[in-house]
């Protein structure tokens, strides 16, 4: 029996929204799934759309401790200054009180922060002037654990102190300056008539260069003869050094020989002594020699007179005898008489002989006593020799022993001759190398005194120009008074003149990017809860149209929640947009592209896709530069934020807000169309894979419900 037929399904489409607006709770859902990046970025933005408008509400306490100073005169009470300076502003909401009540409201939170002014602030910034300057410190206080953003706000506050502070102290010693120029206006006129007679000193210095530079050519060419002297010198004085090492030597002999000299001159003055004594009986004995000579003498001539008589008797005493014998005849035969005779004779001939010693003896005993009478007259002569030798043995010893002194002298004298005749070689030598370089430098000289020349010619020029300027300079500076204005442009000569190429009125404007993109991202997240991307409505004839009727029903949810949320963003918190449709359309882009990234990954694995999406939202947050410029992130996350799509969804945004080009907008939305077309190509593959198995599935379903009829 035939089964009852069954009435088609709904398609994916149809059935979608007939799911949706047949059930109440889910339209209400909707309703606020839009209004999600409404609140999130709303909120965000208008919290911290423009945080440093309402400092005046921040409790800051000050305390003035300040005891005051004074600098050139001027009595200085830059704290109290500085807190009546404060009370006309409205930069934080001041409250002047002491120290210990500041202390104690910053600790139960009453105050923000607080400054306190030391009672030498005055004091260390009157030291301006002095050779160790101390600088001023205002003590800054702020419980950071509490609110480190206070802490970087009072940083600047502190620092806004800083400039105000040191611009009344610059100021005061303005003041000091100008009272001094009057002074000054003095010394540029006294300095200008000096520059006039610099620059007549000039002149004559010029002058003088040029004789200077032609001495110098003079001292070039005779330091060049000296360094040929000097050479020549250094040769000689290599052979000094030779002959004084020589002259050292044999003064040393010379030294020990007069010192036996002198010792020997000691044994001769004594021997010379002993000379003198026996000189002395010497001449004496020749004395008494010479009287007894010429005794003996005058004996011989009186014996050569009697032997004569005798040798003349015995002769005629021997004639007589011989006459006596032959007269009386017979007389030979007497012996006696022969004897007589003989001995007549024998005296006779002895007489003679007698006589010619005599006379020989006459004669030599009177050369005997001439000879004598010489030898005492020598031995006078002799004794008064050595009487001289013995005075001038004296005086030798004495002079021996000086010439010994002056040998020891000589020798050392000798010694250190030949030491600095070396060193006179040496430093010769290195004067003739120096002498070289002296030619040199005097021929560099030379030319350097033409350059002095000129200098001071120019030198000339100048000082003449100096006085001319100078004098004028008295003149302006008589003119320079000193008023308030030039004061105060002396404390503050720099206005930093900004220039924004983009025109940002405030905190929240800059921030939009960033809190709008997040907005967006996380209105399709929690999309994702209540519509349901994984399932079909109705009955599934083609992936394509099933991905269309979840797209037609995400798509007008994500441009809805775009333009709520840019919607309370202009007319709301009042974001100054310069093209208003480009805004939306820009952020219609950023909501679409980030409705595919998201749908792909839930429609792939539910919540683990949902997870998944945070992940990316995590890593974008970071990376993205939404808060800080990319340049100051770590190395790894820059890489990663050119990779996430909230990058480029920013500086969209940006260059909306800023005024940038069609061709830099069109560059960043190019590179959303690019994750946006990758990630519809996925989710479209992954709707017909999975639509392919669902035609399978029913198609063996109903081939065994037609095996099962049959």
């Amino acid at each position: 029996m035939a089964g009852k037929k069954k009435s088609p399904p709904y398609g994916p489409i149809r059935g979608e929204w007939k799911r949706l607006t047949s059930n109440k709770m889910t339209m209400v859902s909707m309703v606020g799934l839009m209004v999600i990046p409404l609140l999130y970025s709303g909120m965000l933005i208008g919290a911290f759309w423009d945080p440093y408008g309402k400092l005046d509400k921040l409790p800051v306490a000050v305390v003035n401790e300040d005891k005051g100073a004074e600098m050139d005169g001027t009595a200085l009470h830059v704290g109290q200054d500085l807190a009546d300076e404060l009370k006309s502003t409205h930069d934080f909401k001041w409250e002047f009180t002491d120290e210990e009540e500041a202390m104690s409201g910053l600790q139960s939170h009453r105050y923000s922060m607080a400054f306190v002014i030391p009672e030498d602030f005055s004091q260390k910034a009157a030291t301006l002037k002095d050779e160790t300057p101390q600088p001023a410190q205002i003590q800054y206080y702020v419980d950071d654990g509490y609110n480190y953003l206070t802490s970087k706000i009072g940083s600047e506050a502190s620092e806004a102190l800083r400039t105000k502070v040191g611009q009344a102290v610059t100021k005061a010693y303005a003041d000091a300056v100008f009272d001094s120029v009057g002074e000054a206006a003095d010394g540029f006129k006294e300095a200008s008539g000096g520059a006039s007679k610099l620059a007549d000193g000039a002149k004559e210095a010029e002058e003088g260069a040029q004789r200077l530079r032609d001495n110098l050519a003079k001292l070039a060419s005779g330091a060049t003869q000296v360094q040929e002297g000097v050479s020549k010198l250094a040769g000689g004085a290599g052979e000094l050094a030779a002959g004084a090492t020589t002259l050292s030597s044999g003064s040393e002999a010379l030294a020990d020989g007069l010192q036996q000299l002198a010792a020997g001159g000691s044994d001769l003055a004594s021997g010379a002594d002993q000379a003198a004594a026996a000189a002395g009986k010497l001449a004496a004995g020749a004395e008494q020699l010479a009287a007894s000579g010429q005794t003996l003498a005058a004996g011989a001539a009186s014996a050569k007179e009697g032997s004569a008589g005798v040798a003349d008797g015995a002769g005629k005493l021997a004639a007589g005898l011989q006459q006596y014998a032959e007269a009386h005849g017979g007389m030979a035969d007497d012996a006696a008489f022969q004897q007589l005779l003989a001995a007549a004779q024998s005296v006779a001939g002895g007489a003679d002989q007698l006589q010619q010693g005599t006379a020989a003896l006459a004669d030599g005993a009177a050369q005997l006593a001439a000879g004598q009478q010489s030898l005492a007259a020598g031995a006078s002569e002799l004794q008064a020799g050595v009487g001289q030798v013995k005075a001038g043995a004296g005086t030798f010893g004495g002079k021996l022993g000086e010439a010994s002194a002056g040998a020891g002298k000589l020798a050392a004298g000798a010694k250190e001759l030949a030491s600095g005749a070396a060193e006179l070689s040496s430093g010769l030598s290195a004067a003739d190398k120096g002498l070289l370089q002296v030619t040199d430098g005097s021929a560099q000289l030379q030319g350097g005194t033409q350059s002095l020349a000129s200098g001071l010619m120019e030198l000339q020029d100048g000082s003449q120009e100096l006085s001319s300027k100078l004098g004028d300079a008295s003149g302006q500076a008589s003119e320079l008074a000193g008023t308030e204005q030039q004061a105060d442009m002396f404390a503050d000569p720099i206005q930093v003149e900004e220039h924004k190429l983009a025109d940002i009125p405030n905190y929240g404007t800059g921030m939009t990017p960033y809190f709008l993109a997040l907005g967006l991202y996380v209105g399709v997240m929690l999309s994702t809860i209540i519509i349901p991307l994984r399932d079909a409505a109705g009955t599934v004839r083609s992936g394509w149209r099933w991905y269309l009727s979840k797209l037609m029903l995400f798509g007008p949810l994500v441009l809805i929640q775009v333009i709520l949320a840019d919607t309370l963003l202009i007319a709301g918190l009042g974001l100054d947009v310069p093209n208003v449709p480009l805004f939306y359309a820009v952020s219609a882009v950023i909501g679409l592209t980030f409705m595919t990234i998201v749908h792909f990954f839930v429609t792939l694995a539910d919540n683990v896709g949902r997870f998944i999406a945070i992940i990316l939202l995590t890593l974008q947050l970071a990376s993205s530069a939404g808060t800080y410029p990319s340049e100051l992130l770590p190395g790894w996350l820059q890489r990663i934020g050119d990779w996430m799509p909230m990058t480029y969804a920013i500086k969209a945004v940006r260059y909306v807000l800023g005024g940038g080009t069609a061709s830099q907008i069109g560059g960043e939305l190019l590179v959303l169309a690019y994750y946006a077309v990758v990630f519809v190509a996925l989710i479209l593959a992954l709707f017909l894979l999975r639509a392919r198995r669902i035609a399978n599935t029913n198609t063996h379903m109903y081939s065994d419900e037609a095996s099962a009829a049959v």
